[in-house]
């Protein structure tokens, strides 16, 4: 029989607690930008008739980013987002 105490997962470091509540307001942060950018893209497109090249680039990465941060912060993966691990590119 296995004691129930050694099943269970390691309690997470107070460091994974200090990268998580950087990283949920890093969140918060790319959600304005987000914001940002596409009223920016909508502006874009209106006038241009096709959005920016550039903030496409950008927000692919920026999209790749915010899923390595969800799943640090929900414990899906244990490889740290930037600023401690590398920006993503796509």
């Amino acid at each position: 029989m296995q004691n129930s105490q050694n099943s269970r997962p390691p309690k997470p470091s107070f460091e994974r607690v200090l990268y998580t509540i950087l990283y949920l307001i890093l969140v918060r942060f790319i959600s304005m930008v987000l914001f940002v950018i596409t009223i920016t893209q909508f502006i874009y497109s209106w006038i241009g008739s096709e959005p920016n090249k550039q903030l496409l680039q950008f927000t692919g990465n920026l999209s790749e980013y915010a899923k390595e941060l969800v799943l640090y912060i929900s414990f899906n993966s244990d490889e740290k987002p930037w600023p401690s691990g590398e920006w993503p590119t796509v």
